[in-house]
C-alpha cells in the first residue's frame, strides 16, 4: 500500500517535533504555576493592581511578556522567575509609562468622569472620579487612558476628562487655596453673577483651586485652565474636609442629601449612584476615603454583628447583603447600605431610598433578611489602604499643603 508524501511529511515533522521540542509541557505548566502564585501575593483583585501578563514561545526559549504598577510586584517577578527559569526571556514593564516617581500625575477634568472597564465608550462604567480628583496615569492607548484612582481602583477614562499634570504643575496646585462643592448639583460661571454664561455643571465633592474672589463668589480654575465663579456659600474649604471626624449626625445628614438619586451601575456622584459609590461618597464628604466596592468595604471595619437585627446597630454603620459563605458556596457581597438609625437604613437600590430592618414597618422589604450578611462599623483607620482618613491617602498628600 502507497503512502502519500504529504502524509509522510507530516509523520516526519510529527517525530521531529516530538524529539526536540522547544519547550517542555513540565515547563510551561510549571511557569504558569509559578506566575499564578505570584498573583495571589502581589495582585489578588484585578480591581485595585495591575497584572497583565501572558508568555509565548519564540527562538526556542519562552518569552514572558507583561505590565505591572508596583515596583515590588516588578521585582518579585524578576528575582523568582529570573532563578527559577534564567533561560525565560523575561520583557516586563512598569508603569507609569513616563516614570515611576511620581504618584500623581494627573486630576480630574469634568464635574464627573466615567471611567471604564475597557478602553470605549461601549464598555461598562466601572466607577466614576469628580472634578479635581488626584489620578495616577498608567499609559495611553489611543483616546484613553489607563488610570487609578485615589482608593487604587483600576480603568480607563477617555483622555479629555483629564488633564496631565507635571512635578512643578503639581507644586502650585498643592500650594492653591481649595474648595469642595458642597451642593447636590449646581453650576460654575462665566462671571461672578449667577445670569452670566454657565461654565460648567457641578456635583457634591468637586475640588477647585481658588485664584481670587469677588462679593459672594470664588474664582476657580479648572485642571485644563479654564476660570469660572462658583457662589461661595456652595462651597467648603478643603482643609474643613480634611480635619472632618466621623459623626454619626453629619452622616446622616449627608446621605439624606442624596435620597431620590437615580442607580447608575459605577455611578459614585450625585448624577447617578451605586450602592458602593454611595457609601464612598458620603464617608468621602465626612472626611474618610472607602474602597469602592461593597465586597471590598466589607472586609475592613469592626463588625457588630451578622443577624439581622438592629438592637447593636449605630448611624453611620454599614449592611453588606448578598451571600453567606456555606460548605459548598464562598461568601458573595454584592450590596451595601447604611444604618440611620430608628430600625432604618439608606441605599442606593433603583434610586436612593430609605428602608426598614423592622418587618413591621411599611419600607420593610422582605427579600433582605435572608440575604444579609453582616454589619460592620467605621472605627478607627487601617494602615492599609482599606479605611483612610482623606489626608493620609497618598494621592490626596499629593495635593494637600
Amino acid at each position: 500500500m502507497l503512502i502519500k508524501s504529504s502524509t509522510i511529511a507530516l509523520i516526519v515533522l510529527f517525530v521531529i517535533s516530538a524529539c526536540n521540542p522547544k519547550l517542555t509541557d513540565s515547563k510551561k505548566t510549571g511557569l504558569s504555576t509559578l506566575l499564578d502564585s505570584l498573583k495571589s501575593v502581589y495582585a489578588p483583585d484585578k480591581r485595585v493592581a495591575l497584572w497583565n501578563m501572558t508568555f509565548d514561545e519564540a527562538a526556542d526559549k519562552i518569552r514572558l511578556s507583561g505590565e505591572v504598577d508596583k515596583k515590588d510586584t516588578y521585582n518579585a517577578i524578576i528575582d523568582v522567575v529570573g532563578n527559577k527559569y534564567p533561560d525565560v526571556e523575561i520583557k516586563l514593564i512598569l508603569l507609569p509609562e513616563e516614570g515611576y516617581g511620581q504618584i500623581v500625575n494627573g486630576l480630574i477634568n469634568n464635574s464627573v468622569a466615567n471611567l471604564r472597564s475597557n478602553p470605549r465608550h461601549s464598555a461598562e462604567i466601572a466607577t466614576q472620579a469628580l472634578l479635581g480628583t488626584p489620578i495616577r496615569i498608567l499609559k495611553r492607548e489611543g483616546d484613553w487612558y489607563l488610570v487609578q484612582t485615589p482608593n487604587k481602583y483600576l480603568a480607563w477614562v477617555d483622555a479629555p476628562a483629564v488633564s496631565r499634570i507635571n512635578k512643578e504643575e503639581l507644586k502650585i496646585y498643592k500650594e492653591a487655596k481649595k474648595v469642595v462643592y458642597n451642593k447636590q448639583y449646581g453650576f460654575s460661571y462665566t462671571e461672578p453673577n449667577v445670569k452670566s454664561q454657565v461654565a460648567s455643571d457641578l456635583v457634591i465633592g468637586c475640588i477647585l483651586p481658588v485664584i481670587d474672589y469677588k462679593r459672594k463668589f470664588y474664582k476657580v480654575e479648572y485642571p485644563d485652565g479654564r476660570l469660572a465663579w462658583v457662589i461661595k456659600k456652595d462651597c467648603i474649604d478643603f482643609k474643613a474636609l480634611l480635619n472632618k471626624s466621623l459623626d454619626k449626625q453629619a452622616l446622616i445628614a449627608t446621605a439624606k442629601k442624596f435620597n431620590g438619586i437615580p442607580y447608575l451601575w459605577g455611578g459614585t456622584s450625585s448624577k447617578a449612584i451605586d450602592c458602593s459609590g454611595f457609601t464612598s461618597t458620603v464617608y468621602y464628604m465626612n472626611g474618610t476615603v472607602l474602597q469602592r466596592d461593597a465586597s471590598q468595604q466589607t472586609k475592613y471595619g469592626e463588625e457588630i454583628t451578622t443577624t439581622y437585627e438592629w438592637k447593636d446597630l449605630l448611624p453611620g454603620d454599614l449592611l453588606f447583603y448578598g451571600r453567606k459563605a456555606s460548605d459548598s458556596l464562598s461568601e458573595r457581597v454584592t450590596h451595601v447600605a447604611m444604618y440611620i438609625g430608628n430600625t432604618e437604613f439608606i441605599h442606593a437600590s433603583g434610586k436612593v431610598r430609605i428602608n426598614s430592618i423592622d418587618s413591621t414597618r411599611k419600607n420593610f422589604i422582605s427579600s433582605y433578611p435572608p440575604r444579609f450578611v453582616r454589619a460592620t462599623r467605621v472605627k478607627g483607620y487601617f494602615d492599609d489602604f482599606g479605611i483612610q482618613k482623606i489626608s493620609d491617602n497618598d494621592f490626596y498628600k499629593e495635593i494637600i499643603k
